[in-house]
């Protein structure tokens, strides 16, 4: 798409190109006032960029961050730099230093200065000082520098210099290529604002600085959108009526897309780089999985590769509010997405691929996705140490599942399951060697010791580690006993046998928990744990223990010839098993 260029392009953002700028105004002025800082820039930064451009491929665009300036009134081709110093400076050497090797362009802008007028000429002539070829030669050549230009400014401004030449001397590349790059695919995202006083510029510059205000892509998609009903050939009362519009509708999906309820069923927390949530429809739409550009998705709506068409946004964000709305995809999509078996935008495209069949093909496409993860593994076999991911996966289709069944038309909460940071706890403690007493030891051994039993019974036969734990029982019985690293090398024995024994890490003795519950428990022993839960689940701590948790400590799926809340048994296990089987598999 071809560009008009008048000066009035100026008045708004654009991504514009170094020979975009002076096709609008070759005799622009870039004015830095006394509250910038000076130009300090490095070596390595000054490399990092020309290594950037030299490595971006011809014809595409290089997005620098923003330029935010404001038009001074009191000149006709000046702009005061609230933010984009260092940057515009570096290509302004970088071309200095281009044309002094032969490769000719006119610079379409010049940079002024208000308290440091040295740097105003010590830049416009930097070519005037001969090259060295060795980085250790620029202090000496800084040296030959006349004294009234000696300053820390001037230096890193000098330094620069040099760091490009010497970086183009080595790098041996087609320095016409490379300044075709710089001229026509390097783009800066130009941001006017307007500021009625010098002070209110101070402002501004202190609040960027600080972090108060950072320029989204978001934000230059939307001013985007705002030129472009400004822009449309209508009467200015309709015009305005659109913008309106657009500004409610973009306010309404940003407070949705804000809650974490609504959020957390289409992003699955990993990807909380987005500075707007609106921008994931933005990425959606522009088909961008640039994850290393922030600007990519603008960058496609500023060149025309994206037409601005607001009713996508609208199409796609209705689209996920009808999902929300509905538990049953609500649920299937916020599992896909925080199991990392799909992303949101993988099943969008999915949609958009059967939009035109019945509604019901695009909820088996799911079910399927599901069902495919279901029949990955061996539910019987799946452990904590191998599998660990697979049966944090399994534990939470569980809990969704079981939550739809016993409470319809409700919401299983993935933003619980995000911001608490639910993990995987072994329901009979794993780690003896956690235990710093010999107390604790014992009454794990205990635990441990009435979960053989049963399986000793059904055996008929004593099992070797049973010995082991009676023979230790009955050696730290002595009052004066100390858990030393002789006791601890014998609980390791013995742990090494219950490997064997005890499902520690199957998925029967896994159940999911926040992070803050969980170092509660600690590696405590059942009956203490079930205490915990139940005191949390009965009050508001400011936690949410899973449902599907409750009722694995509540034991509400042992029979109850088997049931005693002491410790948890084999037959505990093969009952919360068979329960997992039955919901999620129907058998």
């Amino acid at each position: 798409m071809e560009k008009e260029f008048s000066k009035n392009k100026l008045e708004n953002i654009d991504l514009l190109s170094i020979n975009e700028l002076g096709k609008i105004d070759n005799e622009l002025t870039f004015y830095v006032a006394d509250y910038q800082r000076g130009y300090r820039w490095e070596s390595i930064q000054v490399i990092q960029l020309l290594k950037d451009v030299n490595e971006n491929l011809k014809a595409k665009t290089y997005c620098l961050q923003p330029v935010m300036l404001t038009k001074k009134e009191d000149a006709n081709h000046s702009f005061e730099v609230i933010d984009g110093q260092q940057r515009l400076t570096t290509l302004f050497i970088i071309l200095k230093v281009l044309n002094k090797r032969g490769n000719k362009f006119q610079l379409p802008f010049t940079i002024d200065y208000a308290t440091r007028k040295s740097c105003i000429g010590f830049l416009k002539d930097i070519e005037a000082h001969p090259f060295v070829t060795q980085k250790e030669d620029i202090e000496v050549s800084w040296d030959a520098v006349p004294d009234q230009d000696k300053n820390v400014d001037n230096y890193h401004l000098f330094s620069s210099y040099h760091t490009i030449f010497q970086w183009l001397e080595q790098a041996k590349i087609n320095e016409s290529d490379f300044l075709e790059k710089m001229v026509n695919d390097v783009k800066l995202i130009w941001h006017p604002v307007m500021v009625s006083e010098s002070s209110n510029a101070k402002k501004l510059f202190r609040n960027i600085n600080s972090g108060k205000i950072r320029l989204t892509s978001s934000d230059l998609i939307k001013a985007l959108f705002v030129l472009h009903f400004q822009n449309l050939n209508l009467p200015l009362a309709k015009r305005n009526q659109l913008k309106t519009e657009f500004a409610n509708q973009w306010n309404e999906i940003e407070k949705q897309l804000n809650q974490d309820s609504f959020w957390f069923f289409i992003n699955n927390g990993e990807n909380e780089n987005y500075a707007t949530r609106i921008a994931l429809l933005f990425d959606i739409i522009t088909n961008n999985t640039d994850s290393s550009n922030k600007y990519a998705s603008y960058i496609k709506y500023a060149e025309g590769s994206e037409p601005l068409d607001w009713n996508k946004i609208l199409d796609i964000f209705r689209k996920i509010h009808e999902w929300y709305t509905d538990e049953k995809y609500y649920h299937r999509i916020g599992f896909l997405v925080n199991s990392k078996k799909m992303s949101f935008s993988a099943i969008e495209d999915l949609y958009e691929t059967h939009k035109t069949k019945p509604k019901s093909v695009f909820y088996n496409e799911l079910e399927k996705t599901i069902e495919n993860f279901k029949k990955s593994f061996d539910l019987s076999s799946i452990n904590y140490k191998d599998q660990r991911f697979i049966c944090k996966n399994v534990l939470l289709l569980y809990n969704i599942l079981i939550f739809e069944k016993d409470f319809p038309k409700q919401k299983f909460p993935f933003d619980m399951y995000v911001n608490e940071e639910w993990s995987l706890e072994h329901i009979h403690p794993q780690n003896p060697q956690d235990f710093t007493n010999i107390d604790d030891v014992l009454f794990w051994l205990e635990d441990t010791k009435n979960t053989l039993q049963q399986k000793n019974k059904l055996l008929d036969e004593k099992l070797p580690v049973l010995e082991k734990i009676d023979a230790f029982i009955t050696a730290a019985k002595d009052v004066n006993t100390i858990y030393n690293k002789e006791k601890k090398d014998k609980i390791r024995e013995i742990k090494d046998l219950l490997e064997i024994e005890v499902t520690t890490h199957k998925i029967n003795n896994l159940a999911l928990l926040d992070k803050t519950t969980n170092s509660k428990l600690g590696n405590g022993l059942f009956k203490n744990k079930r205490e915990i839960i139940l005191k949390i689940d009965g009050k508001d701590e400011g936690n949410y223990v899973p449902y599907a948790t409750v009722n694995c400590f509540l034991k509400r799926y042992t029979s109850k010839i088997n049931l005693q809340n002491e410790f948890w048994s084999e037959a505990d296990a093969e009952s919360y098993l068979e329960n997992i089987k039955t919901i999620m598999y129907g058998k």
